[in-house]
């Protein structure tokens, strides 16, 4: 199935938002009019689009810049859950990491939505296990990839370098089986071992958690880790590193999990070319 572009201009896309947040408002209980991700885009001028693939529709954040080498962002979970037992309406990041770090992003670079965020929760498909229990599933990462690959294509771009912040980590992982071209896989704060990350805070599982347990020797693979992390602590990936000997791991401090990454960013970038 053809993958589905749809631009979406300034006046446009600011009328749907504040439609649908009208309409939401007593629902979503914290709804704003004009969210943060939306404001970083519009304050970094990029290009905003929907693009669907034969399972979701993906928000496609770009820079305009020209060049044969894409960086695709991937934002982290946002937030999945209200409480323990009670899944958000809409698990949107508040503060989008990965969309501040692309301000500084010289060369190309798209920012790919994860399925039913940024607003598309409500859309025909879309259930609440795809931003819960399967968010890191077969499913979400193979359209993920789809997303990816026509953006690429689209683009021009010869080379695609994925980078994930924190669960956005764990998607970039999964989706460099299935995106053309890769030559890098960058995670920052990344969610490297589901399974002992569910045990360590005491959450039921996730499902269908399949990382690559190699890459070929033309990807280059590479982590960043906060020392102080609370939320991964990088001591619960040992045993990521313990099996890929070809793995690069940078364990940096003046940080936390959400926070300080900026100043390392100049270093990430080079580190990844």
């Amino acid at each position: 199935m053809p993958v589905r572009r749809n631009n979406v201009g300034p006046n446009k896309f600011g009328k749907s938002l504040l439609a649908a947040c009208s309409t939401l408002l007593f629902l979503l209980n914290g709804c704003v009019l004009r969210p943060e991700w939306q404001r970083l885009a519009d304050a970094g001028n990029l290009h905003a689009e929907w693009l669907e693939t034969a399972r979701f529709r993906h928000l496609v954040l770009q820079n305009g810049v020209a060049g044969s080498h894409l960086r695709i962002y991937v934002e982290g979970d946002g937030s999945p859950w209200i409480r323990a037992k009670r899944v958000a309406i809409d698990p949107t990041p508040h503060e989008p990491l990965m969309l501040r770090l692309m301000h500084d992003a010289g060369d190309a670079a798209a920012y790919l939505g994860r399925p039913c965020y940024f607003g598309t929760a409500t859309d025909r498909g879309c259930e609440q296990r795809w931003w819960t229990f399967d968010r890191y599933g077969q499913v979400v990462i193979n359209s993920m990839c789809e997303a990816a690959n026509a953006i690429a294509r689209a683009s021009g771009a010869t080379s695609v370098e994925l980078v994930g912040y924190s669960g956005g980590g764990t998607v970039v992982l999964g989706m460099s089986t299935c995106t053309e071209g890769i030559d890098a896989v960058t995670t920052i704060a990344g969610n490297l071992d589901p399974e002992a990350w569910s045990a360590f805070h005491g959450y039921t599982p996730l499902h269908e958690v399949d990382l690559p347990q190699s890459q070929p020797e033309s990807v280059t693979e590479t982590h960043w880790q906060c020392s102080t992390d609370e939320n991964v602590p990088p001591a619960i990936t040992d045993a990521y590193f313990s099996v890929r000997p070809r793995v690069v791991r940078r364990v940096v401090g003046a940080c936390t999990h959400a926070t300080g990454w900026q100043r390392y960013w100049p270093r990430i970038v080079r580190g990844a070319r």
